[in-house]
């Protein structure tokens, strides 16, 4: 019965050790600088007189770096603050997002969501040519040209990992 105890107690400290080595080396991973990524845009589709757009974060650095929650967008030469919603994706009251590890040339990506056509002027929306997108957590915006819809108001989904969000966007954030 020792025997037994003792292999308990062994395996007990192995996967206590095992786990606080995973711990650590995660907390080591330093959160994404803006001056490490790309921005770049993916796919792009209209319906029922809303957009989405897909925009991607790529790691540039050789290390490893994190990324997490909703990025912040404003459109270059626009007056007034642009107005954001954000989105999540799953069943209501389940996490709204998820931290996302980028190795070296890893990508991170969001979907941008909005309408496409003013139905008070009855008209199609202006286009944007350019989005500046903060990182979450960093104050730095990267710039990438876009041709999206422009009616004031643009919904958000949280960043998850690779080059393309397989989810669509369900409910909005009330966080």
């Amino acid at each position: 019965m020792s025997a037994a105890v003792l292999l308990l107690a062994v395996a007990v400290v192995v996967v206590t050790v095992a786990s606080s080595a995973q711990g650590a080396a995660a907390a080591a991973v330093p959160r994404c600088r803006a001056d490490e990524l790309r921005l770049t845009d993916g796919a792009y589709g209209e319906a029922a007189l809303q957009f989405t757009q897909t925009l991607t974060f790529t790691d540039r650095a050789r290390a490893s770096c994190w990324l997490a929650g909703w990025p912040r967008l404003s459109v270059p030469g626009r007056s007034r603050p642009v107005k954001t919603v954000r989105v999540v994706q799953g069943a209501s009251g389940s996490r709204p997002f998820t931290r996302v590890l980028l190795t070296a040339s890893g990508a991170a990506s969001f979907d941008l969501y909005g309408a496409d056509w003013d139905a008070s002027a009855n008209r199609p929306c202006p286009q944007t040519a350019a989005l500046l997108v903060a990182p979450p957590g960093t104050q730095t915006a990267l710039r990438v040209r876009v041709r999206v819809p422009d009616c004031g108001r643009f919904y958000v989904a949280p960043l998850v990992a690779g080059r393309r969000d397989r989810a669509a966007w369900s409910l909005v954030w009330r966080g």
